[in-house]
């Protein structure tokens, strides 16, 4: 069931989709970091430095077709570095998912779920999300696929529509621009590019690698177009003096919708009806490739039990993590810890990877 394969584009929905919640997550660090409506230069950076190492790696995934960043390391890095390298991927994509859950079981208690412990939230989630992604990564890209025609993209309508009361001076000025926020934020910016390190792993899995390198960069391009215009709209609707303090900025931008015909009286829920699509195929997401890093780091044969593991260990995290709102003057570094291992590990990899072909060539 788990060596089932995908298209290349029901891999780039999958890329679009987990990079956009991460993007949603991290909106707020990028609105209160800068000072002043320029936001949209770290992630036109961070999109850039990204697209420019998609060359080299994508030469890699087609060297070793089959497998992930973690069984290449273990051909091209000492035993001990690849078991570290696969417990950083492991520990890492826990670490998103818990705090996805938690910001999401956050908006469905304020929005829906009033009464509702926020820890029963979380365990419904995880419960439902375990047995859908259990099904394989054919049925998650299928659900994909249809979460971005559906939900995504009426999503993002609603969010543009939001903006037909709008004060459009409020992008500037751009100069002088805080250059030292920017360089800042550039950390956080890469880090909502979270496609990028999935990737590493969802390309074992699409069936046709050759074309599917065109698309690992087509998502850099998209993704970066979807960032930088979501912070842009942010920035039209409420201007910097408000925006600074959101701390779900989408859920606020959805408050005030103004779409001529539109027969629904709250477009609030109707845009978190369309975010929980969104949110939950992204947690499914990022547990399969969790349980996938897994697999490769103990080199089990099992058939995605490990999924079933996951729900403790998430469940724990998600449970003691505080609210994002308190977590944001608090994780600057961890960011940039984060974006710097998640950018330089593939490449380093690379590195590797020339080097032992090099020497085998010289021995030769």
């Amino acid at each position: 069931m788990f060596d089932q394969d995908i298209t290349p584009y029901q891999n780039i929905s999958i890329l679009i989709l987990v990079s956009f919640v991460s993007q949603s997550i991290l909106m707020p660090l990028l609105l209160s970091e800068i000072d002043g409506p320029v936001g949209w230069m770290p992630i036109i950076a961070a999109g850039f430095l990204i697209y420019i190492t998609m060359k080299p790696i994508n030469r890699l995934m087609i060297k070793y077709k089959e497998d992930t960043i973690i069984s290449i390391s273990h051909k091209v890095f000492p035993k001990f570095l690849a078991k570290l390298t696969g417990i950083y991927y492991i520990l890492m994509f826990l670490t998103a998912n818990s705090i996805l859950l938690k910001d999401f079981a956050e908006q469905i208690k304020l929005m829906m779920l009033f009464n509702t412990p926020i820890s029963t939230i979380i365990i419904s989630l995880l419960l439902i999300a375990s047995y859908a992604t259990k099904k394989g990564i054919q049925s998650i890209a299928n659900v994909a696929n249809i979460a971005v025609l559906i939900a995504l993209i009426p999503y993002m309508l609603i969010i543009i529509f939001s903006t037909y009361y709008a004060d459009y001076t409020n992008v500037f000025p751009i100069f002088p621009a805080d250059v030292k926020g920017i360089v800042k934020s550039v950390p956080a910016a890469m880090l909502g590019f979270f496609g990028f390190s999935v990737l590493m792993f969802s390309n074992s899995r699409v069936s046709i690698k050759e074309k599917n390198m065109k698309v690992n960069k087509r998502f850099i391009v998209i993704s970066a177009v979807l960032y930088a215009a979501c912070y842009l709209l942010i920035v039209v609707k409420f201007g910097m003096k408000e925006a600074v303090n959101m701390v779900w900025p989408f859920i606020s931008v959805m408050k005030f919708v103004n779409i001529p015909g539109f027969f629904f009286e709250s477009t609030e829920i109707v845009g978190l009806c369309f975010q929980i699509i969104v949110t939950f195929t992204s947690i499914c997401i990022i547990a399969y490739f969790t349980n996938l890093a897994m697999q490769e780091t103990f080199k089990t044969r099992e058939d995605g039990y490990f999924i079933y593991i996951q729900i403790p260990i998430l469940y724990t995290m998600a449970a003691a993590l505080p609210g994002m709102y308190m977590m944001f003057p608090y994780i600057q570094w961890p960011l940039i810890v984060l974006s710097g291992l998640n950018f330089f590990i593939p490449l380093i990899v690379v590195w590797m990877d020339r080097r032992k072909q090099k020497h085998g060539t010289e021995n030769i």
